[in-house]
């Protein structure tokens, strides 16, 4: 399996796109434009919270896990 990116905020592109879709799919508004902008990182921190980990709003191998797990 291919490493997972660090995505952050001003990010833009695909790997943007699925942590918004993620991060939408566990009830954390935000719009899927691609764009990692101040809604996005708020959305992450949210889901960081919730997970326990260090809010930083930077999608790193602890976020990464914590989206895909979440809910399940």
């Amino acid at each position: 399996m291919a490493e997972l990116p660090l995505v952050r905020p001003h990010d833009s592109g695909e790997a943007v796109r699925t942590v918004q879709g993620l991060c939408a799919a566990r009830r954390h508004p935000v719009v899927i434009d691609g764009a990692f902008g101040p809604a996005t990182a708020a959305a992450v921190r949210e889901v960081q919270r919730d997970a326990g980990i260090a809010q930083d709003g930077i999608v790193g191998p602890l976020t990464w896990g914590a989206l895909v797990s979440a809910g399940t």
